[in-house]
C-alpha cells in the first residue's frame, strides 16, 4: 500500500475554495492565462480546417457495435471528432473575437448537448435484466460518470468560458443548457454518495485502490467546478470529495513513482494527478500545494527514466511502441517540482522550437496552460545510465548518457495482476545505438476482447510472445499468484536478479528458477538458472523487428550485434500473425511490416541447467 498524500497533509478546505467570481486560471504564472503570440496563427488555422466539415450522426447501431462484435472505433471516431473540433473552434473564437466561428460552434455544441449519453459504449454500465447495448440514462438522472462523459463536460466548460458572453447575445438558452447538462450528467452524480458507492468503482470510495480513471476524471471534474459551478458550498463539496479519490490513486503507487499501467498511460495517470494538483492549487489560491512532495516529482521523472531513445520507451503493460510524453508538460512539471531531469528533458526535446500545441479535449486545463509558454532555449539532456524502480521492479542500464550510443538493457519483474497487465514477468528489452534488438511488441488496438476473459488469447498479452521462456510447454498465468520475488539489485553494475519460480503455474514442474540481466563491459548477459523437478524442456522467446542474419548453430546477429546462445538450444524464427484486429497495427508502430519471434528450444531434456545469452 502506498501513500495517501492529501490525507497525510490534512488539508482543511473550509473557506479556502475561491468563489466563482474570484477564480483565476494558472496563478503560478505571472500573467495567468495568456497566449504567446506565436501560437495564434496555428490556433486559427486549426479552426479554419474544420469550418466546412460535416459531422456524421451518432447512430444507435454504431453504439450497439461494441456489444455485438467488439468494435469501438466506429462510434468513438465520430464521438471524439465532435469534441476536439468544438474546442478548437471555441478557442479560436476567443482569440479572434470576431464572431467568425460562432455559428459552427453552436451547431457542434447543440449536437453534443442532444446526445443521449456522453458515456462510451465500452464503458456503458450494465443494468440488471436489461441488454445495455444502448444507454439507459434517458430514463432518469444519470448515475454513472466515465472518462469521456467527464471529458465531454470539461470541453463544454471551456466552451462556456470562452463564449458565454457571445452565446447570451444569441440566446440565453445556450448557456442555460450547458450548465443544466453539466449539472445533470456530472455534478449531481458526483455528489451522490449512493451513485458513487454502487456504480463508480473509480472513485475509490469503498477503500479500493484505483487506476488512471481516478485522477483523469477527478482532474476534469475539478476543472468543471472551477469554470461553471457558481455556488461556493458546492465548489467546496466537490474539492472535499476529490481529495480522497485522488488518494485512492496515489495509494496504488510505490515511492519510486513508477506507473504499472505503462508509459502509454502515464499521460492519463501520474500526469493526470499533476493536472489535478494544478487545478486544486488555483481553486484554493495556492493553499492545496503538493509540488514539493517527492512522490509527485517521482511520478513525473518516471516517464523520463523509461525513455530508451526518441519515441521508444520501455513499453511494458498496455503501451504501444511509440511514446511521446509532452515535452512542455515535463518542463512545466519540472519547474514546479524542482526537477532538473524533467526540465532538461522537456527543454531538450523542444530543441529551441515552440511545441506544436493542440486543444486537448482529454485534459484541457493543462493544454491551455501550455499556450502561455514562450520559446525556450536549446538545452542538453543527460540520460540516466542506471535506473532502478524498486517498487515497479524495473531496472535499466545504458552504456552512454547519449541515447543513440551503445547498448541498452532493461528487465522487468512484478506480478501478473498489474493494471493493464501483460504476462511478462522477467521480460528483457535490448537496444543498440537506439535501435531495437529484443523488444516488447506492445499493445495494439482495443476491442471488447482486450478487456474480457479472452484477453490472453491475444498473443501480444501472452508470456510466450515476450522475451521470457516457456517451460515444459507452460506459459505464465495471469493474476496476483504469478510474481517475481527475491529481487537483488547491484548498484555498481545495475544487475538485477530475481526468482521467477512463482511466475509459472505448478504444471511447469519448476523446482527453482532465477534470471539475472546485466550490461557490463559492452556486453549484455542474460542468465537463466533453472532446476526442474524432473527432466523437461524449455524454449526461450525473443521478439524482434526484423529477421536476424548471420545465423549459426550458436549465434545470430541483429543491428550489427552478435547474440550468442547455449549449444543445447536450437534456433528458429517465425513471422508473427497480424491478421486480427487487436494486433494488426503493432508492426506499423515499429515502422515495419512484420514482427518476428526467435525461439531457442532445448534439443534434449534436462533437469538442471544454466543458460547464458549474450549480446555484444
Amino acid at each position: 500500500m502506498g501513500r495517501r498524500i492529501f490525507a497525510e497533509k490534512n488539508f482543511n478546505i473550509s473557506g479556502k475554495v475561491v468563489s466563482y467570481e474570484d477564480f483565476k486560471l494558472f496563478i503560478d504564472k505571472p500573467v495567468g492565462f495568456s497566449i504567446y503570440p506565436e501560437y495564434i496563427p496555428n490556433i486559427l488555422a486549426n479552426a479554419d480546417r474544420v469550418m466546412n466539415k460535416d459531422y456524421p450522426h451518432l447512430l444507435a447501431t454504431d453504439y450497439m457495435m461494441f456489444k455485438r462484435d467488439g468494435n469501438r472505433s466506429i462510434f468513438e471516431e465520430k464521438f471524439f471528432q465532435r469534441r476536439n473540433d468544438l474546442l478548437a473552434l471555441a478557442f479560436a473564437e476567443y482569440v479572434d473575437d470576431k464572431g467568425k466561428y460562432l455559428d459552427k460552434i453552436i451547431d457542434l455544441l447543440w449536437m453534443i448537448l442532444e446526445e443521449t449519453t456522453w458515456v462510451l459504449p465500452a464503458h456503458n454500465p450494465d443494468k440488471i435484466g436489461v441488454n445495455t447495448c444502448l444507454p439507459y440514462a434517458y430514463a432518469g438522472e444519470v448515475d454513472y460518470i466515465d472518462l469521456f462523459s467527464a471529458t465531454t463536460a470539461v470541453t463544454l466548460s471551456w466552451v462556456y468560458y470562452f463564449c458565454k458572453d457571445k452565446f447570451d447575445k444569441v440566446t440565453t438558452i445556450l448557456n442555460e443548457r450547458i450548465l443544466f447538462e453539466i449539472n445533470r450528467r456530472i455534478i449531481k452524480p458526483f455528489l451522490d454518495p449512493v451513485a458513487c458507492a454502487k456504480k463508480m468503482w473509480w472513485t475509490g470510495v469503498k477503500g479500493n485502490l484505483t487506476n488512471n480513471w481516478a485522477p483523469w476524471i477527478v482532474s476534469n471534474i475539478l476543472n468543471i467546478c472551477a469554470l461553471t459551478v457558481k455556488d461556493t458550498p458546492t465548489r467546496e463539496a466537490i474539492v472535499r470529495l476529490s481529495l480522497p479519490m485522488l488518494d485512492s490513486f496515489t495509494a496504488a503507487y510505490k515511492d519510486d513513482g513508477g506507473c504499472e499501467e505503462g508509459p502509454g498511460y502515464w499521460g492519463a495517470a501520474g500526469a493526470a494527478l499533476f493536472n489535478a494538483c494544478e487545478v486544486l492549487y488555483d481553486l484554493t489560491n495556492g493553499y492545496i500545494n503538493i509540488y514539493d512532495d517527492p512522490l509527485l516529482k517521482n511520478m513525473g521523472e518516471y516517464v523520463v527514466k523509461v525513455i530508451i531513445h526518441g519515441n521508444r520507451a520501455l513499453n511494458f503493460a498496455d503501451c504501444p511502441a511509440r511514446v511521446n510524453p509532452s515535452a512542455i508538460l515535463l518542463y512545466q512539471w519540472g519547474v514546479l517540482c524542482n526537477s532538473e531531469m524533467m526540465k532538461t528533458y522537456g527543454q531538450n526535446r523542444l530543441n529551441g522550437n515552440l511545441p506544436i500545441l493542440g486543444t486537448d479535449s482529454g485534459m484541457p486545463y493543462r493544454a491551455f496552460k501550455f499556450f502561455s509558454e514562450e520559446r525556450l532555449p536549446k538545452c542538453d539532456f543527460v540520460a540516466p545510465t542506471k535506473v532502478w524502480l524498486d517498487g515497479l521492479v524495473v531496472a535499466s542500464t545504458r552504456e552512454s548518457s547519449k541515447t543513440d550510443e551503445g547498448l541498452y538493457l532493461a528487465i522487468k519483474g512484478g506480478h501478473n495482476n498489474e493494471s493493464h497487465n501483460h504476462n511478462d514477468i522477467g521480460n528483457v528489452v535490448v537496444f543498440a545505438d537506439g535501435k531495437p534488438i529484443f523488444i516488447d511488441a506492445g499493445s495494439g488496438r482495443y476491442t471488447r476482447r482486450t478487456f474480457s476473459g479472452g484477453r490472453y488469447d491475444i498473443w501480444a498479452m501472452r508470456s510466450d510472445y515476450h522475451n521470457v521462456p516457456t517451460i515444459n510447454g507452460i506459459v505464465q498465468s495471469p493474476g496476483i499468484g504469478a510474481y517475481s520475488c527475491d529481487h537483488l539489485y547491484e548498484d555498481e553494475t545495475g544487475m538485477l536478479t530475481m526468482n521467477l519460480k512463482n511466475a509459472y503455474p505448478a504444471e511447469a514442474d519448476i523446482n527453482a528458477y532465477t534470471r539475472s540481466a546485466v550490461l557490463k563491459n559492452s556486453v549484455v548477459t542474460i542468465t537463466d538458472d533453472i532446476s526442474l523437478k524432473s527432466n523437461g524442456d524449455i524454449y526461450f522467446s525473443f521478439i524482434c523487428t526484423k529477421e536476424p542474419d548471420s545465423v549459426t548453430s550458436t549465434t545470430f546477429s541483429l543491428q550489427g550485434r552478435t547474440i550468442s546462445f547455449d549449444p543445447l538450444l536450437e534456433y528458429k524464427c517465425e513471422p508473427l500473425d497480424k491478421s486480427y484486429p487487436e494486433v494488426e497495427n503493432i508492426p506499423s508502430n515499429w515502422n515495419v511490416d512484420t514482427l518476428y519471434r526467435v525461439t531457442l528450444t532445448s534439443k534434449s531434456k534436462f533437469k538442471t541447467k544454466k543458460f547464458i545469452l549474450t549480446v555484444k
